[in-house]
């Protein structure tokens, strides 16, 4: 069962061609998500060797993969301009929400293509602030969205990475098969991840000057949202998130 978080990216890669038996890489894998539903994707044929310099991180998603008993997983840590020798070439390079924290994705990206078999996939998905706006039915909700948004902009992260992934692989070199953009609904039915995602960036969030701890009252967050959404019976729009995928031509 492919859960709400997960089905954008699961279309992405098969509408792809991500398919049984392909090798992978995963780049800034995090806690191993995407690397995971990549690895059941390719099956016990397939190999994905996801990569990211966040030890804490990586114990993460070593140990959802223990318990999920995926054993065509790997995890690394290491950065883009330095990945161990003898690491191979790959049938596709993956990757979500990495390149908005790259100084210079076009560069990222094209350094990445040495690992890349000729005719092999790339396929990026990120997201994009352009989605965002005030929802005066729902202001809890929109507080949250940006706070979230607001702290990766003081973190240096590029906010509209998204709408730039055409520019980004145009300029890598690479041919470009589709690109398709989604907004994520969120309603008193599907609930809603705002308060998982600002929990999980709640120490970035302080640091950053976004908010302090008294603001965000962790603790009774996601009560507050669910009250919010029940009680304004609206839409909220969580997101905008773009997709891409090309290819690298001989």
């Amino acid at each position: 069962m492919i859960n709400q978080r997960e089905d954008f990216t699961y279309r992405l890669l098969t509408d792809a061609g991500i398919k049984k038996g392909f090798r992978i890489l995963d780049v800034g894998c995090g806690s191993g998500d995407v690397t995971l539903l990549a690895a059941e994707t390719v099956g016990a044929d397939g190999e994905v060797i996801g990569f990211d310099t966040n030890e804490a991180a990586l114990d993460i998603a070593r140990n959802a993969a223990v318990e999920r008993r995926i054993i065509n997983a790997k995890f690394i840590k290491a950065e883009i301009s330095g990945l161990p020798q003898g690491i191979g070439r790959f049938d596709a390079i993956i990757g979500r929400r990495v390149l908005m924290y790259q100084t210079d994705a076009t560069h990222s990206v094209k350094s990445l293509l040495p690992y890349l078999k000729t005719n092999g996939l790339v396929v990026f998905q990120e997201s994009d602030s352009m989605g965002s706006f005030k929802n005066m039915d729902l202001p809890l909700h929109t507080q949250a969205q940006a706070w979230i948004w607001d702290t990766v902009a003081k973190e240096g992260g590029n906010v509209h990475i998204g709408s730039n992934l055409y520019c980004v692989f145009k300029q890598a070199g690479l041919t470009i098969a589709q690109v398709r953009a989604e907004a994520v609904l969120q309603t008193p039915e599907t609930g809603s991840d705002l308060a998982w995602v600002v929990k999980m960036m709640l120490p970035r969030i302080i640091q950053s000057g976004t908010a302090t701890q008294k603001e965000i009252d962790i603790d009774l967050l996601e009560e507050r949202l669910n009250s919010e959404r029940q009680n304004a019976d609206a839409v909220f729009v969580r997101d905008m998130t773009f997709g891409i995928w090309g290819t690298l031509q001989a």
